[in-house]
């Protein structure tokens, strides 16, 4: 994919379908993570401007990526937006994860999943909207945490997840 090129190639339910999940692993698992988080990324990228347009969804703030984010977890109950505001937006899943639960029943490397495709596609998602977006995760249930919390603010428009 290119970074002109708004048409994502990963199937549009990767996060809930622990084959696409399983094929993603194969295809890349021997590449660079680098290039790897390039390429969620831009996978991001082009469904969130695809969205954006659909949806008609205006603006380069929290509020409008709240509502991207909204739209694509629409179906997923235990991801909620829990705070919006002062230039952040925080997602938390405290649930059902789909890529844990891939990861674990396929045997999938869920810490390399969650950095290479799971963060840099969220990340890019939320780029869509505004460029300037930093995504760090607060907690990580791969850390022990009850939940995975997602923090997407205004910043320079780095993905912070170490």
């Amino acid at each position: 994919m290119t970074d002109n090129d708004d048409s994502p190639s990963i199937s549009l339910d990767w996060f809930v379908n622990p084959q696409t999940l399983a094929d993603f692993h194969e295809k890349f698992k021997d590449e660079n993570p680098e290039v790897i988080k390039k390429h969620s990324y831009q996978e991001g990228l082009a469904v969130g401007r695809r969205l954006i347009e659909q949806l008609g969804i205006e603006g380069d703030d929290e509020q409008a990526i709240a509502a991207l984010l909204q739209e694509v977890l629409q179906f997923e109950p235990t991801a909620k937006i829990v705070a919006v505001g002062e230039g952040k937006v925080l997602l938390r899943n405290s649930g059902f994860c789909p890529v844990m639960a891939a990861c674990l029943s396929l045997d999938l490397p869920w810490d390399w999943m969650c950095r290479v495709l799971g963060w840099p596609f969220f990340h890019g998602l939320a780029s869509a909207v505004n460029p300037k977006v930093d995504l760090s995760m607060a907690k990580r249930r791969l850390k022990g945490d009850p939940c995975c919390d997602h923090i997407f603010e205004m910043g320079e428009g780095r993905l912070i997840a170490e």
